[in-house]
């Protein structure tokens, strides 16, 4: 996306010294910026590489932790083991690059309210907020999942004699910030933007919805969350993809921001804003021609290959197999070209919230509504019309347990998409289904955020 290769003028400041990474504002002066619209949208186009720097974090290091793949990578191999040492440097990074964001965020939403109206385009200056807004949950979201609480900031700092000793915020009162964030970008964003790159790669009005139908669904609010997730199925912004060469194409270089995407994050190539998961993924010989070696470090497990019944169009879209002796699968969702192009990875997307309302009304106890969206990615998954009865619908194949279909479903439809492990947390089945204790649901907070500040207490098991 091209407004997004811009270079946000703050991005050269992107670290501190301290516990948070969000740069004192007196390193600019303010005469020097936030003078302009131009000053407003660099700055908020400045954000999102925080997101792209995340790559190798979300989705991998989420899926190592899952059932759905195996990390011998030194890195990542203690994701699948569930022994996270607190000095890992994917869980430090995955701290500092959010509350990065996080700063750019705090930053924008404590100066573009004060500049005046007339120098943006109507609407503009709302919008900018609204992006802000979205991100910074997006964030907090991201930190929640990972860590449990996390110290709320939510001002810039001023000055490098602030107080950095943040403590952390209870789990309730972040999902509260992440919530209100969510209502003022979901009120302050457009539905669309003139490209389709910025619709779906941009923070929307869609993506806000959908970002809170998730939240909702989190913290067990299951009316907020069924009906936040039915206003992005009623849009007409987003639709599934159908058929099997339109699903596979939407992880592959050329489908990137198609129908179905909500938030998508936006890559380019080998040269110019790559992501590299490629890298972790792929098999060094016997892969498809024009696909770029791997070092095959991250592999699918036996139970996600399996997972998959004959006809079901998302296994080649997930998995591919090497026509090498032995046969080696691997995961097929972001595969680079050798001509150094790869695709996007895909944060949202609808077929994901058309399963958060089936599980929220299932938990409501509206079984009829549940079994009608679970219903949409089956039939969708066989190719079958999407508003007829289908060969897979449910109940199928002796299944009894509702609750436990949606929960495949997931499984199968969102595969390498970073949700699963959460999924099994937030659900309370972590433990029954991957055989680890409460403490080990949570990563590590990193030693080094543990040396800056002393009012930040370890994870218990750590």
């Amino acid at each position: 996306m091209k407004k997004l290769r811009l270079i946000y003028l703050l991005i050269v400041l992107a670290s501190c010294t301290k516990v948070l990474d969000q740069v004192p504002e007196y390193t600019i002066a303010d005469e020097n910026f936030w003078q302009t619209a131009n000053d407003a949208e660099s700055a908020a186009v400045g954000i999102y590489p925080a997101i792209q720097s995340m790559a190798m974090q979300f989705p991998v290091a989420f899926d190592a932790a899952s059932d759905a793949t195996t990390a011998l990578l030194i890195n990542y191999s203690p994701f699948t083991n569930h022994g996270i040492p607190v000095d890992n440097p994917l869980v430090a990074s995955y701290w500092q690059n959010n509350y990065t964001g996080i700063g750019r965020a705090n930053d924008l939403l404590k100066h573009v309210p004060g500049m005046k109206d007339s120098l943006f385009v109507a609407g503009r200056k709302q919008q900018l907020l609204g992006e802000a807004y979205f991100l910074r949950a997006y964030f907090y979201f991201n930190l929640v999942k990972a860590y449990g609480p996390v110290p709320l900031v939510l001002e810039p700092y001023t000055s490098f004699n602030a107080d950095f000793t943040v403590p952390r915020s209870s789990v309730d009162s972040v999902f509260g910030q992440i919530i209100s964030d969510l209502k003022q970008a979901e009120a302050m964003l457009p539905a669309t933007f003139a490209a389709a790159s910025s619709t779906r790669g941009r923070a929307s009005q869609g993506g806000a919805k959908a970002l809170l139908a998730k939240a909702y669904l989190s913290i067990k609010n299951y009316d907020s969350a069924a009906a936040k997730a039915l206003e992005v199925m009623n849009s007409p912004v987003y639709t599934l993809v159908s058929g099997s060469t339109a699903y596979s194409n939407m992880f592959s270089p050329s489908g990137k921001n198609g129908t179905e995407a909500i938030f998508e994050i936006q890559f380019i190539s080998s040269s110019s804003q790559a992501n590299g998961l490629f890298s972790l993924y792929v098999p060094v010989n016997g892969i498809p021609a024009g696909i770029q070696p791997g070092s095959y470090q991250i592999t699918p497990t036996a139970k996600i290959i399996n997972a998959y019944e004959t006809g079901d169009i998302r296994k080649n879209a997930a998995l591919g197999l090497t026509t090498s002796d032995p046969a080696l699968p691997y995961v097929n969702k972001y595969t680079r070209l050798t001509s150094g192009t790869e695709p996007d990875i895909i944060a949202l997307r609808l077929a994901d919230i058309i399963l958060v309302r089936a599980e929220a009304l299932n938990n409501l106890g509206k079984t009829a509504g549940a079994i009608e969206a679970l219903n949409i990615i089956r039939r969708r998954a066989f190719a079958e019309p999407l508003t007829t009865p289908g060969m897979h619908d449910f109940p199928y194949g002796g299944e009894t347990d509702l609750a436990l279909a949606i929960e495949n479903e997931r499984f199968k439809e969102l595969a390498f998409e970073g949700h699963r492990f959460y999924d099994l947390v937030r659900t309370g089945r972590a433990e029954a289904v991957l055989g680890i204790t409460a403490n080990q649901t949570l990563w590590p907070v990193p030693l080094r955020e543990i040396g800056r500040n002393p009012r930040l207490v370890q994870n218990n098991g750590y």
